[in-house]
C-alpha cells in the first residue's frame, strides 16, 4: 500500500540480516548470516486481499496525507478528525484500498496466513512469491510489531462500528493497515474522511500503541547457523550449530572447505546431506578461502516476520499477522586466513540510496589473534561530479558526517555499523582504522568504491486521477453517445484498464430531468457493455459509440483496475449516476400537417372546389402569385392608356 517510494529491487537485495550470537569456537567471533536473496521456489505466495477499506481510492473521496520527512510518528499523537493539513505541512498523496493480504503456500493452493504492508504505494501483484528476509528500511517497526501482536487478526481488537462479521473484518483489516502506515510511512487519514467512526478507530489504535511503546522485534525466521565467522588455515573451525530453531531436518551445503561431524575431524560430512535441528559441524581448509555454509529447512516464522517479494517485481514488503510454517534458508561466510597479519575488508550496504533511507557498513577482520579496537567514520557529504561519485576527491580533510563508537574485537570476525538514516543528498564514503593490541594498525581511507555511496533526492510521485464524462448530456432517440476516460498521474510502465458499461434506461424524474435518480438499485438495466479501454499514458480516451433508440435516462460507469498503487487490482467504479456521466434521451418529435390559413375579413372568399369545379384549389399559405401577376398587368395597361391620352392632347 501506499506513498510511492522508489525502493529498487537492488536495494531490497542488499539488506543485511545480523544473526550475531555469543562469541565462541577457537576465540573467533560468531558467524554472521549472509544475504540470501529471494529465489524460487518461494516460501509463500501473496494471493489477494482479506478485507479492505477505501481511503481516497475513488475520485469523489478525500485523499490521505503524507507527513514531511522530518515528522517522527513515534513522537506525535494522531491528528484529530478535521485537522488542517497545511498547518502541519502535510502533503496530499495517493488514495488506496487499505487492506490485509492473504498468503498461500508455495504451490498457491492453500491459504496459510496473512500480512500487512509496511511500505506505502509500492504496488501489489497477486501470485508473487515471498521469502522471510532481514528487516526492511521501514521506520518504527517496533510499534508495528506491537500492532501485529495486539490487533486484528491476532485479537478481536479494534472495536469497529459494524456488527456484521464480513464488514467488521474489512473495517478491522483496513483500519489496522492505516495505523501501520502511520508508523512506517507517516501516512494520515484524510481530515474529512467519509466515515468519522473509522477515522477515530485508526486514531485510537495509534494513540494506544504509542502509550504502550514498541515491542521487541520478531525472532530470526530462518534456520540459525551459530559459530565463528573466521579461522586459520589447516585448523578445525567450529562448532557450527545448525537450525536449532528448525522444526525438521535441515539440508546443509558446504563450499570451499571440508566439513566434519566431530571435533576431531575424523567423520566427514557430505555437502547436501541433512542434519537434525541443532546438529553440529566443523570445517577445515588448507589454504585461504571464503567458506560458505548454507542451510534450508522448515521453521515457524513468528508474528511480525518480514516477508520480501520476488525481486523481479515491484511489490510491497509485508509483516505476518500470525505464526506461519515456512521453508526458509540462510547462509554464513567463514573467512579462512593464514595466521599472520590482520586484514580488514568491508562493503557498504548500498551504493545508491534515496533521502530517508538507511545505510550500514559491514567490516570483516581476518588474521587477528588477539584484542583490537575498530573505529569507523562516515565522511561526507561532498557534491557529485557529473551526477556521480566516481570523480569525487576525498583527499585532504573531507567533512565528517558521523563518528561511530569504537568496537572492541577479540580475534577475527565480522561486525556492522548501526544503521544510519541519510537525509541530505550528496556523496559519502566510509573509512576505518583497526588498532590491534600488538602490531601495526590496519586502515582504509574514504574514497574506496565499495565503501562509497550516493544519496539522491526523494521524488514525490504523482497523484493518480481518473475522471469520466459522457460526450453529450441530452440527445434525441436514435443518436450516438460515447464515454470519455481521462487519466492523470499514471506512473511510467503502469497500466490502467477501464471496463465501461452503459446502464439504463430509467424513467426521468417528475421534472423531466435525470436529476436525483437512484442508480444504486441492486440491478439497474444494462444498455450496453463496451470493449475495455487499456490505458498506458496520461491522456483522454473515448469508447466506441453507442446508439440510444429508447427515451429515458442513461448513465455510464467505468470499472477501473490498475497496477499503479496498492490494492489496484480491486475494480473501482467511476461515474455511475454522476451528472457528468448521465445522458437524457428525448423522444423524437411527431410530424404534424401544415394548417390551411383562414382568409382575412376583407379578402374575397373563394368557393371550395367541388367535384365538378374546373378551378384548381389554392394550395398556398396566404400568397397568391397568379393574382399578383394579373394586378401588375392591369397596372401596366393603365399606364399605357394614360401615356396615349397625353400624346393625343399634345397633338
Amino acid at each position: 500500500m501506499t506513498r510511492s517510494r522508489p525502493v529498487s529491487s537492488v536495494a531490497v537485495l542488499t539488506l543485511m540480516l545480523g544473526l550475531l550470537v555469543t562469541w565462541g569456537g577457537l576465540g573467533q567471533p560468531p558467524a554472521a548470516a549472509d544475504e540470501v536473496p529471494p529465489s524460487a521456489p518461494f516460501a509463500a505466495v501473496q494471493w489477494g486481499t482479506n478485507g479492505c477499506i477505501e481511503v481516497g481510492v475513488r475520485d469523489t473521496q478525500p485523499k490521505p496525507y503524507a507527513a514531511p520527512e522530518s515528522f517522527d510518528p513515534a513522537a506525535h499523537a494522531y491528528p484529530e478528525f478535521g485537522y488542517d493539513p497545511a498547518s502541519l505541512d502535510f502533503t496530499r498523496t495517493n488514495g488506496t484500498n487499505s487492506c490485509r493480504y492473504n498468503f498461500r503456500d508455495a504451490t498457491g493452493t492453500t491459504v496459510v496466513g496473512s500480512a500487512y504492508c509496511v511500505e506505502w504505494a509500492q504496488g501489489q501483484r497477486t501470485g508473487t512469491g515471498y521469502d522471510p528476509e532481514p528487516p526492511s528500511r521501514a521506520h518504527n517497526l517496533g510499534y508495528v510489531q506491537r500492532i501485529l501482536e495486539n490487533y486484528w487478526p491476532a485479537t478481536n481488537e479494534p472495536a469497529v462500528p459494524s456488527a456484521n462479521a464480513t464488514v467488521a473484518n474489512r473495517q478491522r483489516s483496513g483500519t489496522v493497515a492505516m495505523a501501520v502506515h502511520y508508523f512506517t510511512d507517516g501516512i494520515v487519514m484524510p481530515p474529512d474522511y467519509q466515515d468519522k467512526a473509522l477515522y477515530d478507530v485508526v486514531r485510537k489504535i495509534v494513540d494506544d500503541v504509542l502509550a504502550a511503546g514498541p515491542a521487541p522485534a520478531a525472532a530470526d525466521p530462518t534456520p540459525t547457523i551459530e559459530g565463528p565467522s573466521g579461522g586459520a588455515t589447516n585448523q578445525l573451525i567450529g562448532p557450527y550449530t545448525i537450525g536449532a530453531n528448525a522444526t525438521g531436518p535441515v539440508t546443509v551445503t558446504v563450499e570451499n572447505a571440508d566439513a566434519f561431524t566431530d571435533a576431531a575431524g575424523t567423520q566427514p560430512f557430505t555437502s547436501g546431506e541433512t542434519v537434525a535441528p541443532g546438529g553440529q559441524l566443523w570445517i577445515r581448509a588448507a589454504a585461504k578461502a571464503s567458506a560458505r555454509l548454507s542451510a534450508t529447512g522448515p521453521v515457524t516464522a513468528p508474528t511480525g516476520t518480514l516477508m520480501v517479494g520476488d525481486p523481479a517485481h515491484r511489490v510491497q514488503s509485508m509483516m505476518l499477522t500470525q505464526p506461519l510454517p515456512l521453508q526458509a534458508k540462510s547462509a554464513v561466510t567463514i573467512d579462512i586466513e593464514p595466521g599472520d597479519p590482520p586484514r580488514m575488508t568491508s562493503e557498504v550496504s548500498a551504493q545508491t540510496l534515496t533521502a530517508g533511507d538507511s545505510v550500514t557498513d559491514t567490516l570483516i577482520v581476518s588474521g587477528l589473534t588477539g584484542d583490537a579496537t575498530l573505529t569507523t567514520t562516515l565522511y561526507g557529504p561532498l557534491p557529485a561530479v557529473d551526477g556521480a561519485c566516481d570523480g569525487v576527491d576525498w583527499t585532504g580533510t573531507p567533512p565528517v558526517d558521523h563518528r561511530y563508537d569504537p568496537v572492541a574485537l577479540t580475534g577475527a570476525g565480522r561486525t556492522a555499523t548501526p544503521e544510519r538514516q541519510m537525509d541530505t543528498p550528496g556523496c559519502y564514503s566510509f573509512g576505518a582504522v583497526l588498532d590491534p593490541a600488538t602490531g601495526d594498525d590496519v586502515s582504509f581511507a574514504p574514497g574506496e568504491p565499495h565503501e562509497s555511496f550516493q544519496v539522491q533526492p526523494r521524488v514525490v510521485p504523482p497523484v493518480l486521477s481518473v475522471t469520466t464524462q459522457a460526450t453529450q448530456s441530452t440527445v434525441p432517440a436514435g443518436a450516438d453517445v460515447r464515454d470519455r476516460v481521462t487519466v492523470a498521474g499514471l506512473p511510467p510502465n503502469r497500466t490502467l484498464t477501464a471496463a465501461v458499461t452503459l446502464y439504463g434506461p430509467l424513467s426521468p424524474a417528475a421534472d423531466g430531468t435525470c436529476d436525483g435518480l437512484d442508480w444504486a438499485t441492486p440491478q439497474p438495466p444494462v444498455a450496453a457493455r463496451l470493449a475495455p479501454l487499456v490505458i498506458r499514458s496520461n491522456t483522454t480516451y473515448a469508447t466506441e459509440p453507442v446508439r440510444l433508440p429508447a427515451p429515458g435516462c442513461y448513465s455510464f460507469d467505468a470499472e477501473v483496475t490498475h497496477d499503479a498503487l496498492t490494492g489496484g487490482e480491486v475494480p473501482v467504479g467511476h461515474g455511475l449516476g454522476l451528472p457528468a456521466e448521465t445522458v437524457l434521451v428525448t423522444a423524437a418529435p411527431t410530424p404534424s400537417p401544415t394548417p390551411t390559413p383562414a382568409p382575412s375579413s376583407d379578402a374575397p372568399v373563394e368557393p371550395a372546389p367541388g367535384p365538378h369545379s374546373g378551378t384548381l384549389p389554392d394550395t398556398g399559405t396566404g400568397d397568391h402569385p397568379l393574382g399578383a401577376l394579373a394586378l401588375a398587368a392591369m397596372c401596366f395597361i393603365g399606364v399605357g392608356v394614360l401615356l396615349v391620352a397625353g400624346l393625343r392632347r399634345r397633338g
